[in-house]
């Protein structure tokens, strides 16, 4: 029997009992009455231990969910700078990569404008060699032109 039946039923006692014309009292046996104190005064204590288990339970359920609550939230928390960290990697690493094309890229074109600078140096070499070359040829025709004509004269 739990503590509401027991007032449930010493409330019936109370309806049920007779009452003092014009005074608006009631006559209650008084060993009922007694009978039902006492069990609820046995009722009582196990009803606060209960009570105090269920605080003391709602307690700890609370202090776990808490704990889990804040570990979840460690957990995130060290796998959010660890995403972050990977992305500050990858992102030294592009800017590192850029910047190796780059020089890459600066490097090839010093490169190519050195090559074309060496084959202008060589070809302008080469045009001075031909031209001389060709002036002697161009005295040697002469020469011979001349010694032809001297020949025909002569003759």
């Amino acid at each position: 029997m739990d503590i509401l039946q027991l007032l449930e039923e010493l409330e019936n006692v109370v309806e049920e009992s007779s009452r003092i014309p014009m005074t608006g009292k009631l006559i209650i046996n008084e060993d009922i009455l007694y009978n039902y104190l006492d069990k609820l005064r046995a009722m009582l204590p196990e009803s606060i231990r209960e009570a105090e288990w269920i605080l003391r339970e709602k307690e700890r359920v609370l202090e776990d969910a808490e704990k889990a609550g804040q570990a979840i939230i460690e957990t995130a928390n060290n796998k959010l700078q660890k995403i972050t960290g990977e992305s500050e990697v990858v992102k030294l690493a592009k800017s590192q990569g850029e910047e190796i094309i780059k020089n890459a890229q600066n490097v090839a074109r010093e490169i190519t404008q050195g090559a074309f600078t060496y084959a202008d140096e060589v070809m302008v070499r080469l045009q001075t060699e031909l031209e001389r070359t060709m002036g002697v040829i161009k005295l040697g025709r002469e020469e011979i032109r001349q010694n032809i004509r001297e020949k025909k004269v002569n003759e």
